[in-house]
């Protein structure tokens, strides 16, 4: 295979302490690097999602599983700010110096801890659809989740039966994730609905979602509860200048308003928003957009 053929690679990397951390890569090896971080119970897979257009544009994406989700070791004690030090270790592995990085949903925290921690190594942040900061949720979220992130300050502990039920509801098999995604899509709104509609993007997203779960659900619940903490660091102190911010109007998941507030919050944050796009709707429909803001940079 040629260094510039399409590529489609599942692999894993052992870090310096022992651990291994999974990636899936698609595009051109030979591109400007590009690293995807996935959204809450999710996985390194989502890049499939962006696999036709990171072909196009000829940049190498490499979708990253955090630890604990997909195939990537967990770390007992890990915190968000320690992720951009696995990054780091993962492109000096591969050879790559200089890299972009981008999240979707829970991954834009993660993209966002990169801007925060290691700039000198970026080329761009990307956040699509990305969950804003607990501040932000309580002045401006939704009543469910202003009630979740006051639980997170107050009573963690109180959380972790709810986490539970909503992991347990997810399907073991790539047709009961398929039709719990159509169920989901009601609630999402009608971008997401139409998106989930298509066979074929709903695949990938079942496929992703059980491989997300494939280990025990404690990472997972861990995780989706540091996100509503205080993350270690305040998106207003980030100076990397490369931070670009597309969100769907529809968006149930995470409401425009809340993209609104983290963009303003950016010192340097050029945001997109997309009347008509949804939460996840907007990765498929606006791929080349995205990769080619990343790629320029």
């Amino acid at each position: 295979m040629s260094a510039f053929d399409n590529i489609a690679i599942n692999s894993t990397i052992r870090l310096r302490d022992g651990r291994t951390i999974a990636f899936s890569e698609t595009g051109y090896r030979r591109g400007p690097a590009i690293f995807h971080f996935h959204g809450h119970g999710s996985c390194r897979l989502e890049v499939r999602v962006f696999g036709d257009a990171a072909g196009r544009l000829g940049v190498r994406l490499i979708g990253l599983d955090r630890p604990g989700s997909g195939s990537s070791d967990a770390k007992s004690d890990f915190h968000i700010l320690d992720w951009p030090d696995d990054v780091q270790e993962v492109a000096d592995q591969l050879g790559i110096e200089r890299f972009a990085v981008e999240g979707l949903s829970a991954g834009g925290i993660y993209a966002l801890a990169c801007a925060y921690k290691i700039p000198h190594r970026l080329t761009a942040c990307g956040l699509i659809s990305s969950t804003a900061p607990g501040n932000m949720i309580a002045d401006a979220g939704p009543r469910w989740m202003r009630t979740t992130w006051w639980l997170s300050e107050r009573f963690p502990c109180l959380l972790w039966p709810l986490f539970r039920v909503v992991s347990l509801a997810r399907q073991k098999t790539q047709a009961g994730m398929e039709a719990w995604l159509i169920r989901l899509s009601s609630w999402l709104g009608e971008p997401d609905q139409r998106h989930l509609a298509i066979h074929e993007n709903r695949a990938y997203w079942a496929e992703a979602l059980l491989e997300g779960f494939r280990q025990r659900r404690n990472s997972s619940l861990k995780e989706a509860l540091a996100d509503f903490q205080p993350w270690g660091f305040k998106v207003e102190n980030i100076t990397f200048r490369n931070i670009f911010l597309w969100h769907g109007e529809q968006d149930r998941l995470m409401p425009a308003a809340l993209a609104r507030l983290l963009a303003q919050a950016l010192p340097n944050c050029a945001a997109t928003f997309y009347p008509n796009e949804g939460h996840i709707s907007i990765m498929k429909n606006h791929a080349r957009d995205i990769l080619k803001a990343m790629k320029a940079n």
